[in-house]
């Protein structure tokens, strides 16, 4: 029997062990997603998490499933459905990184961590929604953005820096197993925080980011968005795995600084073999008093964190840890006057940032790494951004539209100059010889940014005896008209609601955190996290506070705007292993108006399996129309006269006509640029060789 009876919420290890019973095959998980993405994410709430859904998920699905009757299961990932972050490379499909500009740039290969996801048998169910280019959080992209299945009324991140948002959503919803998300300054902190969920940050180079689009490459890493620290565990053990190609990854092939081995690299699953439920016993804790209640000069602190935090503190101190509050984090201090150049000449012995390397960084520094990921790419249509329309890759806004009028100036990027800026570099291919590395004063900026960790986190926590840094992951949850409405926009765009507590300094001096539920807001009904920090390259120890800290609380708690559905339900017993998987073949699905309101939906194909008999031959046919299951009698089954063989294959042709309510039409702030499956109608067929049959999947969206 499962240890499970629904999909909802549903650990790795248990959909891997409903699996391996036999109490479902990948085929019928996927499709049970697709039903929930169908109900929540394209109808009704409408959250537009999955804009872009992987058209060969069921033949993915299906190779699973043979494998693991053949007896050759790849592992703990076999036959799992998850998604992507519109930034990451997924062989064939569009890599738009939310830009209007990319919408139909090709990936000519895997991102690194989506080829060995796939190589571990997991499904890529679809490409997550993200803002422009990962410039900013919330703003809308050319798919638009998602929506928080908690609370309508809030932001499924944070404005100022939360692009994974549609990972977050789309794990947060169950419309997947786990999600993999990105950060640059908190786009993965972010969303893991206002959507319950569990989120990693590495240290750098722990996590190959080869064939995801850069924004800032100095801050960028992975990040794995997952239900519980332990299905993060069973993911690490997959996309840890070390890449020999460094071309594409900007820590790990730069030539100036020598990272680390991650300690990990020669265990025998080094994650999920070192839990320990008391792991924070006798562990130092010093939490910032700045995050925990409103101070004059820093950051928003809401009222509503005290009760939370409180509750925090006496879960971490009933599993034994000695929690220490201290006034404010100095690396993050420091790292502010670094910016500002601020007591450079009394202190000429601190390490600095280069004059004006935050504008490098948000010029030169951006073009390379476009101009690398391009050239590496190689779709024949574009492959610089001499071939890109600038005025397309980020929305051109009005200074008093509230998406804008709030943020910081400094952090401006001047999109229409990006490749004037590479426009007579030599293209070098190879490890480390990118013209990126060549850019005036990186490794100066590089070393300063090292430094400033080293000697300010790392020391200064060695002096104090410190284990680990714990927070509240921010000080607010941001109100969903932020993008149309003044006051909420001053208050999403207001330090410690902007970005995550530690705004860009954790990931531009390289500090590894893990984010875990710390509880719901009282006053939003919005998920809060609690963000740990360690020493870099630590992050074995990071990720078993994490653990320490859920496992003695389990704060989190499920989105109301996406309960169960009749369809998730798990059988409890084994009926998919007692026939042959049937071949699916599609003809034809269109679909057409009706003129009376409706479209109507026509689906003819081929249903055929290899049997001793045509007398076992049973060909039943499941159908749905954004969800919608279509009654039987609108489908008809036609068994083709047998050939003159014996090994030839049963065959039945079959039809399908139904109608189906249009898709919704959308107000101006919800319409989008591009093709989305909100915007379209989902098609999808099962296919078996009796009730009790393996069966086999299409799924496509229909414009």
């Amino acid at each position: 029997m499962s240890p499970i009876d629904s999909i909802v919420d549903a650990s790795l290890a248990d959909l891997s062990t409903a699996l391996n019973n036999g109490n479902l095959t990948s085929v019928d998980l996927v499709a049970k997603y697709l039903l929930r993405i169908s109900a929540y994410d394209c109808r009704n709430t409408a959250l537009n998490s999955i804009p872009i859904i992987n058209e060969n998920l069921f033949e993915e699905a299906a190779a699973a499933d043979d494998r693991r009757v053949a007896g050759i299961s790849r592992g703990a990932l076999e036959g799992i459905p998850f998604t992507v972050k519109d930034s990451y490379k997924a062989q064939g499909m569009t890599v738009a990184s939310g830009s209007e500009a990319f919408e139909n740039l090709r990936s000519n290969e895997d991102a690194f961590t989506v080829g060995i996801l796939r190589e571990a048998g997991a499904i890529l169910i679809g490409r997550t929604n993200m803002c422009p280019m990962a410039y900013g959080g919330m703003l809308r992209g050319v798919y638009g953005r998602a929506e928080s299945p908690y609370n309508k009324d809030y932001l499924a991140a944070a404005f100022g820096s939360g692009s994974s948002n549609g990972s977050g959503v789309s794990v947060a919803a169950s419309f997947a197993g786990f999600g993999m998300g990105e950060e640059t300054v908190s786009s993965g902190r972010s969303p893991a925080s206002n959507n319950a969920l569990v989120a990693y940050t590495p240290s750098r180079g722990m996590i190959s980011i080869r064939g995801n689009w850069p924004l800032y490459p100095t801050c960028d890493v992975v990040v794995p968005h997952t239900r519980t620290t332990d299905d993060l565990l069973i993911l690490l053990e997959a996309i840890t795995k070390q890449d020999p190609n460094t071309v594409g990854d900007f820590w790990r092939d730069q030539p100036f600084i020598q990272l680390p081995t991650p300690t990990w690299s020669k265990a025998s699953k080094p994650f999920t073999s070192t839990k320990s439920a008391g792991y924070l016993q006798g562990k130092r804790i010093a939490v910032p008093e700045i995050f925990l209640k409103q101070q004059d000069g820093g950051p928003y602190i809401s009222k509503a964190i005290e009760p939370l935090w409180c509750q925090a503190q006496a879960d971490l101190e009933a599993i034994g840890a000695h929690v220490e509050i201290i006034p404010d984090l100095p690396v993050l201090r420091m790292y502010e006057q670094m910016l500002r150049k601020s007591g450079n000449e009394n202190e000429p012995s601190l390490p600095f940032l280069p004059d004006d390397w935050n504008g490098t960084e948000r010029s030169v520094l951006i073009a390379h790494a476009w101009e690398d990921f391009l050239n590496n790419n190689q779709d024949p249509h574009v492959q610089s951004l001499s071939q890109v329309n600038p005025q397309q890759i980020f929305p051109h806004l009005a200074p008093d539209d509230p998406q804008v009028k709030f943020t910081e100036p400094a952090n401006a990027v001047h999109w229409a100059k990006l490749a004037s800026y590479v426009s007579n570099r030599s293209d070098r291919r190879g490890p480390g010889k990118s013209a990126i590395y060549g850019v005036p004063r990186l490794e100066k900026a590089m070393r300063a940014l090292e430094q400033i960790r080293i000697r300010f986190f790392e020391e200064w926590m060695s002096a104090h005896n410190y284990d680990f840094i714990a927070f509240p992951a921010a000080g607010d949850v941001a109100r969903a008209d932020a993008d149309v409405d003044d006051d909420s926009a001053r208050h999403a765009w207001t330090d410690g609601v902007k970005y995550s507590h530690g705004n860009r300094g954790l990931r531009h001096l390289g500090i590894p955190s893990v984010t875990v539920p710390m509880g719901i807001l009282e006053d939003s009904e919005m998920p809060m996290g609690l963000t740990f920090l360690s020493r870099a390259y630590d992050d074995l120890s990071l990720i078993q506070a994490g653990r320490a800290y859920e496992q003695g609380s389990w704060r989190r708690t499920s989105p109301p705007l996406t309960p169960p559905l009749p369809s998730d339900r798990i059988p409890s017993r084994d009926n998919t292993r007692s026939s042959q998987r049937p071949k699916l073949a599609i003809t034809k699905c269109s679909r057409s108006s009706t003129g009376d309101g409706e479209i109507q939906v026509s689906v003819q194909g081929i249903v055929s399996v290899d049997l001793p008999s045509s007398n076992n031959f049973k060909p039943l046919l499941e159908t749905y129309i954004d969800g919608q299951r279509v009654p039987g009698s609108l489908i008809t089954i036609e068994p083709l006269p047998a050939a003159s063989t014996d090994q030839s294959p049963a065959v039945a042709r079959f039809t399908c006509e139904s109608t189906a309510a249009p898709p919704p039409v959308q107000d101006s702030r919800n319409r989008v640029v591009g093709k989305i499956a909100r915007d379209g109608t989902m098609v999808m067929i099962l296919a078996r060789n009796g009730e009790s049959g393996r069966p086999s999947g299409f799924a496509r969206i229909l414009h």
